[in-house]
């Protein structure tokens, strides 16, 4: 990415890719007193405004719409080529040593395999637009791998404040939307897309402005093994992650090609509410790869399944509330208690599969992924034609369930631990 010089920590730390430990001046430690994961939930809980902004729509326009937020979300994961992830996992100089021109080469192309991969998944889902589907993938892609720099630096809060910002702009869009009476799913859709890429260059530039400010970067070290065994680790790393994202979003694919738009615009409506109690994982998960003084720490998963299961509870009130309100959809809160095991096994689940990637490599997070996929992919197929909504949901938290038992099983095996870096 460019331009990262060796900088001093102010904590007897050692520094790592020259980046800063993520220090406050004083005058801005106030804002810290917001912690990263009451952030995160915040950013959450504006996208989750924006999704109950949304029941507005009739359940079929909304059922365009999540369509297309499916294919590009899942587009970006598929064609992301997992790069935040990996990114986050390198060991300390892994930038210094690999140098701009290798970074921006594989940003390129995970950019345009996103792009692909949403296309095809449009195709499948039989609902969307081509458009939102690769503009958007484009612009997650972006942003999610851009931002794993600045959290490289821990620097969580700008990050998660930046999604936090994007989602006020969402929701204040699609009320001024509402507020003219234009209830068109396919237009929604338009200013989702435009938030994302609003997200992208946001936080592209923000980091430009980090890296401009460090100065001039040092001539790459790596040899061509080291490139290539950068490849192998993105290839390891990825199968497991493209696994597992097929795992939880291409229901909803399913959903779309067998069900219809409308039953889709339920149905994401009440995944999207369950999403909220997985946020404190998801901050969790990303502080553990970000460490990387240290591979191991307490196991605290406990915790923060114990912290997801009155949000999701809450988030199963609030679809009943919003079914009572609009009865096209009443049988939310049906889904969402069908949801609800599954969320609170994906949130210990993500934990720990950062903790294996941690302590044991690519290896075997690929291996959890693909028992899980296993599973999943057949669950899906088998129960969504002929069980509809009800199916998807009971067959998703059957997955949810699988990979998170398969992440802790693999957590405690006694073999030597193999980190997968390079």
């Amino acid at each position: 990415m460019g331009g990262v010089t060796l900088l001093k920590r102010r904590r007897a730390t050692t520094a790592q890719d020259g980046e800063p430990d993520g220090s406050t001046p004083k005058s801005r430690r106030p804002l810290r007193l917001l912690s990263p994961e009451r952030l995160y939930i915040a950013a959450l809980g504006l996208t989750g405004l924006a999704a109950v902004v949304s029941v507005t729509l009739p359940a079929a326009e909304r059922g365009e719409l999540a369509a297309n937020m499916v294919s590009a979300t899942l587009g970006a994961a598929i064609g992301g080529l997992s790069l935040d992830t990996f990114m986050l996992s390198r060991p300390g100089g892994w930038v210094f040593s690999r140098g701009r021109n290798w970074v921006l080469a594989i940003l390129v192309a995970s950019v345009l395999l996103s792009g692909v991969a949403a296309a095809i998944l449009t195709a499948v889902a039989g609902i969307g637009s081509y458009v939102v589907g690769v503009g958007a993938a484009f612009g997650l892609t972006i942003f999610n791998t851009v931002s794993s720099f600045a959290l490289r630096r821990k620097h969580f809060w700008l990050v998660y404040s930046m999604r936090a910002i994007s989602g006020a702009i969402l929701v204040g869009g699609y009320a001024i939307l509402y507020a003219r009476g234009q209830v068109d799913g396919g237009l929604w859709s338009m200013v989702w897309l435009a938030v994302q890429w609003l997200g992208a260059l946001a936080v592209c530039g923000v980091v430009l402005r980090l890296v401009l400010r460090a100065g001039p970067m040092p001539a790459a070290t790596a040899t061509g093994a080291d490139y290539r065994a950068d490849l192998v680790a993105v290839g390891k790393l990825h199968v497991g992650v493209f696994a597992q994202m097929l795992t939880l979003r291409f229901n909803q694919i399913l959903v779309a090609r067998f069900v219809g738009a409308g039953p889709l615009g339920v149905y994401a409506l009440a995944v999207a509410a369950l999403e909220f109690a997985q946020a404190g994982a998801v901050v969790r998960a990303q502080q553990i790869l970000a460490d990387r003084d240290a591979e191991n720490g307490p196991d605290r998963t406990g915790a923060v399944v114990k912290a997801a299961l009155p949000i999701a509870l809450l988030a199963v009130v609030g679809l009943a509330v919003l079914g009572f309100l609009n009865t096209e959809y009443r049988h939310a809160w049906i889904l969402g208690l069908c949801l609800l095991p599954g969320s609170l096994a994906t949130s210990a689940g993500k934990t720990w599969s950062a903790m294996l990637l941690k302590k044991r490599g690519e290896h075997a997070t690929t291996v959890v992924a693909l028992i899980t996929f296993a599973a999943a992919i057949p669950a899906y197929f088998g129960i969504i034609p002929w069980a509809g909504l009800i199916g998807a949901a009971l067959a998703s938290s059957f997955a949810y369930a699988v990979h998170a038992f398969a992440s802790r099983a693999s957590l405690r095996k006694s073999q030597p631990p193999s980190n997968g870096t390079v």
